[in-house]
């Protein structure tokens, strides 16, 4: 196939009908202003030509850098080809629209034979060649005819211009659009980093991610509960059943990205495969986008690792916390006792004592503890709170702590029990020496006619001249000698009449008192009375007599730890 210069030959057929022509150069005209494929644009074009002349579709093609490249067949553009042609054909035509450059020119397929007219039309635009139509007619066109082509021809190039500009446009914008949307993105992301490293924790998570999205966001625990909020007012529970929210879980947790609950738009914190708890935007408006999602979606893993570390503090910082306070109080402290106090918030430079604190009945050990730190918070009080066994140790640093400790936890707990402060320490290694007399002193309450408040070990009195080693053995005879006989009489008959006498002494000898504290009747105490002398030999109205009696039973009761 050959390229030839164009010459205009005769016309050989009927004047083109008026309507149609106008009608398809409409078409073409609004494939040019719609956003229409280049391909469409070409296919317009051979449509319109074909209706103002005797001319099938050849072919159509596209030049994309400097190369033509055949368009596929449009459905009504392939129903009017006059010839589909075979591999070669469509060779010889490619070679012979390289050998235009650009422009265009008359087409002959010796191969043929059939003396039809081939031109192939270029379709310019500003001196540039946007692509070429093929068309081929049984006797050359009418000069008419081959002017109206051109006309077409020159309007597709127009047309070609059109859509590369729309698509370059929609491609900048695009662009555009992208490089905000990864700003946006990249802002957001540097605004998590920065709130995570500030220490603001989840409500400093939840507030950038309010202030990105425009929604109030929430997290809540692994029970639905609320645990924090950012945006306008405190979100109102949606009520959902115990059976709903497992169902939540495992939806959020199976599917990839946030899921949709309602007025919600949830994802899960999840920290090496264990779910922390979930985080959420309140959308009832559904406006809410796929960048909303995204933005949802990272702060749950900015969360995580918060999560995750508070829930390892939460089981990791009792234990430690007692351990110190073991090992202050049984004198193996080491050198970096000061700092491991520090970190918990415990000041061991200032004077310290120890007090320790019994609560009988429902109070557990845990509940007991947390009164304490809320106790401690109230009255400003630097506190470090541990346990041994069922007693629960606290250091306090200052020289207040008793009454005012004893009732804050009394109001907090709404039951009465007993404290025993021991005395002040200057450094740490008195600390066991504060919690032995904090022992005593807390004896001596719970053995005492009122087991109910407070007894510091310096209001002891007599009793704290006793310690360890040979005075508390010489204290022991000291109770042997004067109680002894009515111990072996409880002991074996199962009675309480030390304790009896104990209270009548610490009544003051007061009948009424002691029987009120007995919950007794008076001649039932008078009873009791008569049956200690009896077995004591000892005449309780003897002064001498009396006092030492009084001595022993403050002496048992402090030596002695009470159920």
């Amino acid at each position: 196939m050959v390229a030839v210069p164009f010459t205009t030959a005769p016309s050989l057929r009927p004047v083109l009908q008026p309507v149609t022509g106008p009608y398809t150069r409409r078409n073409l005209t609004t494939a040019t202003l719609d956003d229409a494929d280049a391909c469409e644009v070409l296919w317009a074009a051979t449509a319109a030509i074909a209706a103002i002349g005797p001319f099938t579709t050849e072919a159509a093609y596209l030049v994309h850098h400097r190369a033509p490249q055949r368009c596929p067949p449009w459905n009504a553009a392939a129903a009017g080809t006059s010839r589909p042609g075979g591999t070669a054909a469509a060779g010889r035509l490619e070679r012979g629209i390289g050998a235009l450059d650009g422009h265009s020119g008359r087409l002959h397929d010796g191969e043929d034979g059939d003396g039809s007219w081939i031109r192939a039309i270029a379709l310019r635009h500003r001196e540039r060649c946007l692509g070429y139509l093929v068309i081929r007619a049984r006797y050359p066109p009418s000069a008419e005819e081959a002017v109206l082509a051109d006309l077409l021809a020159r309007q597709a190039g127009i047309a070609l211009a059109n859509v590369a500009r729309c698509r370059a446009e929609r491609a900048r914008t695009e662009e555009r659009a992208t490089v905000s949307v990864l700003e946006s993105r990249s802002d957001y992301h540097d605004a998590l980093s920065r709130v995570a490293a500030s220490g603001r924790g989840e409500e400093g998570i939840l507030e950038t991610l309010h202030e990105h999205t425009g929604l109030p966001a929430l997290t809540e625990d692994l029970f639905g509960n609320l645990r924090a909020w950012a945006g306008a007012g405190r979100p109102e529970p949606p009520g959902r059943e115990p059976r709903q929210w497992d169902e939540l879980l495992g939806n959020a947790r199976h599917r990839p990205g946030a899921v949709r609950d309602r007025d919600r738009l949830i994802a899960p914190v999840e920290m090496a495969g264990e779910l922390l708890g979930m985080i959420s935007l309140i959308d009832p408006d559904r406006r809410a986008t796929e960048m909303d999602a995204s933005a949802l979606e990272r702060a749950g893993l900015v969360l995580a690792p918060e999560l995750s570390h508070e829930r390892v503090l939460a089981e990791l910082q009792p234990r430690l916390r007692h351990d110190l306070v073991e090992k202050l109080i049984s004198g193996r402290a080491t050198e970096d006792v000061f700092a491991r106090a520090a970190t918990f918030g415990h000041d061991l430079h200032r004077p310290n004592r120890v007090a320790l604190l019994r609560w009988p009945g429902p109070a557990e050990q845990a509940a007991l503890g947390d009164a304490v730190a809320r106790a401690a918070e109230r009255l400003r009080l630097n506190v470090l709170i541990g346990a041994r066994r069922d007693t629960t140790v606290v250091l306090v640093a200052g020289l207040e702590a008793g009454d005012a400790l004893y009732r804050a936890v009394s109001d907090s707990l709404g039951a009465p029990g007993a404290v025993g402060v021991g005395g002040h320490c200057e450094c740490p290694a008195d600390l066991p020496h504060s919690y032995d007399e904090a022992v005593r002193a807390l004896a001596v309450r719970r053995g005492s006619h009122d087991p109910h408040g407070s007894t510091d070990f310096e209001e002891l009195g007599l009793c704290r001249m006793m310690g360890t080693g040979d005075g508390e053995r010489e204290a022991d005879r000291f109770v042997r000698e004067w109680l002894g006989a009515l111990l072996d009489y409880d002991s074996r008959h199962h009675t309480s009449l030390v304790a009896t006498l104990s209270h009548y002494l610490e009544s003051g000898g007061s009948y009424d008192a002691a029987s009120d504290l007995l919950c007794i009747h008076r001649s039932t105490l008078r009873y009791r009375l008569q049956r200690i002398r009896e077995i004591t030999g000892h005449d309780l109205g003897d002064v001498e007599t009396r006092l030492n009696l009084h001595v022993a039973t403050r002496i048992r009761n402090v030596l002695t730890e009470p159920p």
